[in-house]
């Protein structure tokens, strides 16, 4: 079975870079620009297009073919805003392009474009399946910037990496920041789920049949607008199979209230589950 997935994927892989009769292969069966596809060549890339009507964007990227899937390695993202002077760099570790999108005629990759270090000029709108992106992330109704890092989450699941962008209207004030390490973006993945009826973000953390782990956060709105991002955690819930003595108990579900930061355990809506 495994040998034939590895033909499957050896057999799509040929097909998507291939250009002709005439490509190089290694030794591996994989074609010759993967060769330099190690974590250290750049492969260049220019968005042609002006995205989310503001934003003009290049890419160095290090895809690395010992990383799975195919095409996924460490990136800097370069952001221009049109028609200013704002510029900012966002790093990626795991900067994923689909080998999919490599088999139209205009954005072929073989091991001459990326030794020459070509720009490979692309249209963001072609992506299905962007690795940055912009939407809402807290309920306040502007974009945030949203970075994929393809299976960096949980048991291989896509990350992503949050930036909140701050503007004051009527200035030049432009501001990024990082929100990578405050919670709940910093565990922001697939299986987070968005509430935007009770503006609630619930974050998953997945530990098998009964050893999970669920936490609701709340948004808490600030009058000053640059601090106007924040989450607040109030609710826990804990799937458990030992008790407090290491001894095997059925499922058992525990929810927690979260108030003023301590726990206070729901004994109405905690108990036995199937």
């Amino acid at each position: 079975m495994k040998k034939l997935l590895f033909l499957l994927f050896l057999f799509f892989s040929l097909n998507v870079f291939a250009e002709d009769d005439s490509a190089e292969y290694m030794d591996n069966g994989l074609p010759i620009q993967f060769k330099y596809m190690s974590g250290n060549t750049p492969i260049y890339i220019e968005f042609t297009d002006v995205i989310q009507g503001r934003y003009l964007v290049d890419v160095e990227w290090f895809p690395d073919w010992d990383l799975a899937p195919l095409l996924t390695g460490p990136a800097n993202i370069n952001f221009r805003v049109k028609d200013t002077n704002i510029k900012f760099t966002i790093k990626s570790e795991l900067f994923h392009i689909a080998q999919r999108i490599f088999s139209l005629p205009n954005y072929r990759l073989n091991a001459e474009n990326i030794t020459k270090k070509e720009v490979l000029k692309m249209k963001y709108w072609h992506f299905a399946n962007p690795p940055f992106a912009f939407g809402d992330m807290n309920f306040d109704g502007i974009k945030e910037l949203v970075i994929s890092e393809k299976r960096g989450g949980q048991r291989s699941y896509d990350a992503y990496k949050v930036y909140l962008l701050q503007e004051i209207e009527d200035t030049q004030y432009f501001n990024v920041v990082n929100l990578t390490h405050v919670k709940p973006y910093s565990d922001i993945d697939q299986t987070t789920q968005f509430d935007w009826d009770n503006n609630t973000i619930r974050v998953m953390s997945l530990g098998g049949a009964c050893g999970s782990m669920e936490e609701l956060y709340e948004r808490v709105y600030s009058d000053f607008p640059l601090q106007d991002y924040k989450f607040k955690l109030t609710e826990k819930i804990q799937y458990l199979s030992l008790d407090e003595d290491g001894n095997d108990i059925p499922c058992t579900m525990n929810v927690y209230n979260v108030v003023d930061g301590r726990e206070i355990l729901d004994e109405a809506r905690s108990g036995p589950v199937n």
